[in-house]
């Protein structure tokens, strides 16, 4: 039973995208009221930009988290250096200016990554058969990925890393609709006047952008743990590479453009350019140098 106001965001939806509007008339043509229902509340989804934040009042930042971005290395390191900091959960970019007004005049930073890398770190998360949590971590693990299969539309038919990147160009895929870990990155890092961050590190020079920011804000640095990598809760770096072989192998060129194309903003954001920005990721090591030139 959907109550009515879900009912009025899915018929708001729907008029705004006429294009789901058509695909759940002609479930419904066809009789699959089922598969018209899964359409529409899809429409209903609104993007999820409530990734976590963190201040801190000690160092005067404020750091806003990007999904599938070694968020949960960069959180530790962050609170071993103050524990004081706030993590602030479930809450936009607005709302916290909004309840937090301090941090208007603190510095900002945020970190990207190879929107290919990304893209495949959330896909073989997805349909990982050997997941690495154990006990409860597990446990909601696998409630995330049967939620998300029942929210977004098509998603749990894209077996493929190709069938994925096509499924991200559908209106289902698109930003609109997005769950924060394929939203685009730049949807989290705006800032409500539309600025980027003060500071955009990018993945690929980690440790040596994390050291920037550390040594801006006067911050003892912390070497990052690797945490919740693509090859798994606290991986080890040879299980990294591995994984990293894995995804070389599926960026064809059809993949590639796919994902030029949809994250097209987010290529621009981290200087991923057509000739360079390679989706190897190195931590810091593998000469791609830190972007230092927007922190003031």
């Amino acid at each position: 039973m959907i109550n009515p106001k879900t009912a009025h965001r899915i018929a708001s939806s729907l008029l705004r995208r006429p294009e789901i509007a058509g695909d759940v008339a002609g479930s419904l043509m066809r009789r699959r009221f089922a598969d018209a229902a899964r359409r529409a509340r899809a429409a209903a989804r609104r993007p999820d930009v409530f990734a976590e934040k963190v201040i801190s009042r000690k160092y005067n930042y404020l750091w806003l988290c990007n999904p599938k971005v070694a968020s949960r290395s960069i959180i530790a390191a962050l609170l071993a250096a103050d524990p004081g900091a706030e993590v602030i959960r479930d809450a936009s970019v607005s709302r916290v200016l909004q309840t937090h007004p301090e941090a208007r005049e603190y510095s900002t930073f945020a970190f990207v990554r190879h929107p290919a890398a990304r893209a495949y770190s959330f896909h073989r998360e997805l349909r990982s058969a050997h997941l690495t949590y154990e006990g409860e971590q597990r446990l909601g693990k696998e409630r995330k990925r049967g939620l998300l299969f029942r929210l977004c539309y098509g998603l749990e038919e894209a077996d493929s890393f190709e069938a994925y990147c096509e499924w991200l160009h559908t209106p289902y895929g698109s930003d609109a609709f997005a769950d924060r870990h394929f939203l685009s990155q730049s949807a989290h890092l705006r800032l409500p006047d539309g600025r980027p961050p003060d500071f955009i590190g990018r993945l690929e020079s980690l440790d040596a952008d994390f050291h920037a920011v550390a040594e801006r804000l006067g911050m003892p640095e912390r070497w990052l743990p690797l945490l919740n990598s693509m090859a798994g809760w606290e991986a080890r770096r040879e299980d990294v590479e591995s994984a990293r072989a894995e995804m070389d192998a599926c960026l064809t060129p059809r993949v590639e453009e796919l994902l030029r194309t949809r994250y097209a903003e987010d290529y621009e954001l981290g200087g991923y350019t057509a000739d360079g920005g390679a989706a190897t990721e190195t931590a810091g090591r593998n000469g791609v140098p830190p972007r230092r030139d927007v922190f003031h």
